[in-house]
């Protein structure tokens, strides 16, 4: 019986050795440039994600590499409405400390695409931001949302939003849950 144990203990470590491997590994909440250390991983993939803020007035750039989450791989999230501005992109590889990718995200494709919708921003509510203004979207951004929710901003401040806006759909099909510097606390509605 004892035999059997180290033999399975021999295996499993043999597995883990084979199937782990490792990647580069930072996180900052408030720059495009991080202190990057290495990190093991289960699979062979690996994440740089980029994200861009703006509310009100202030603009916070952020950045994380690590093990790939494999749902966010490849998303490229847009979002445009009264005094905010959002972009996402994860980008993934495949192999060894290959996520050497520095931060990098695409312009603001200022390209009108047809779609309108109501443009409305209310802090200090979690009540419907009414408005009869509109957004002209543009590029990627083909839907509308309305958000309502309690969020801690890059630089520390928990603030509750209303919003309404445009988006486009990987905003809308990852609920948010992609963001580095932005941590959504309690969430009423999202509505695309």
């Amino acid at each position: 019986m004892r035999n059997l144990v180290t033999l399975l203990c021999m295996i499993s470590a043999l597995v883990i050795s084979v199937i782990s491997f490792r990647c580069y590994s930072c996180l900052s909440r408030t720059s495009e440039k991080c202190n990057v250390s290495e990190t093991e991983c289960l699979g062979n993939r690996c994440m740089t994600a980029c994200q861009y803020f703006y509310s009100g007035g202030k603009e916070c750039k952020s950045i994380y590499k690590g093990c790939a989450n494999d749902t966010l791989c490849g998303i490229k999230g847009e979002e445009i409405m009264e005094n905010i501005r959002y972009r996402f992109h994860a980008i993934c590889c495949t192999g060894e400390l290959c996520n050497t990718a520095q931060y990098e995200l695409a312009e603001e494709d200022p390209t009108p695409n047809g779609v309108i919708c109501p443009n409305a921003y209310c802090n200090d509510t979690l009540e419907e931001c009414m408005t009869e203004k509109t957004i002209n979207c543009t590029g990627s951004m083909n839907r509308c949302v309305d958000y309502r929710g309690k969020v801690r901003n890059p630089d520390g401040t928990v603030e509750k939003y209303s919003i309404k806006g445009c988006v486009n759909s990987d905003c809308c099909r990852y609920s948010y849950d992609s963001n580095i510097a932005i941590e959504e606390q309690y969430r009423a509605l999202l509505k695309c």
